[in-house]
């Protein structure tokens, strides 16, 4: 169910809904052609094709050197979609990454923080149950025997 969220979101709802509500907005139909650069973001980023992205910002340098900067002229809302499409896959494949890797290895290294703690405290208990005795290697290991299996 997640997964297709996301790809409504993503693949449809960006590039298909929010841009022609922008050229209908400003009433400029040119504007349609961010979806093919907003796709072709999203291409870059799935192939991992980062190396092609010097070149439309080389050109937009340029043009913006050239013609002047403004938020309002095709070049920056080609350069924008382009750029949006490859930041949100990656930002993306980050988040999977994240809930599919990073938190589950936290869950099991917070288990294993809470045995060790355990064990510890346990240790601790038989130095004050037995005073006289010295705590050897064979009583930890088996004190972690216990905790750990």
């Amino acid at each position: 169910m997640k997964k297709i969220f996301f790809f409504i979101v993503l693949y449809v709802l960006i590039p298909l809904i929010i841009i022609p509500v922008f050229c209908i907005k400003f009433n400029n139909w040119y504007g349609l052609f961010a979806i093919v650069f907003y796709y072709i973001g999203l291409i870059l980023a799935k192939y991992k094709q980062a190396i092609f992205l010097p070149i439309p910002i080389a050109f937009c340098l340029w043009y913006w050197y050239t013609y002047g900067f403004s938020p309002f002229d095709y070049v920056f809302a080609f350069f924008f979609s382009l750029l949006s499409g490859y930041t949100i896959f990656i930002v993306y494949i980050e988040y999977n990454k994240f809930i599919h890797k990073i938190l589950p290895e936290k869950i099991q290294n917070d288990d294993y923080d809470e045995k060790l703690k355990e064990m510890y405290n346990r240790i601790e208990n038989y130095r004050n149950e037995h005073p006289n005795n010295k705590v050897t290697q064979d009583i930890i290991d088996k004190i972690k025997t216990e905790v750990f299996f």
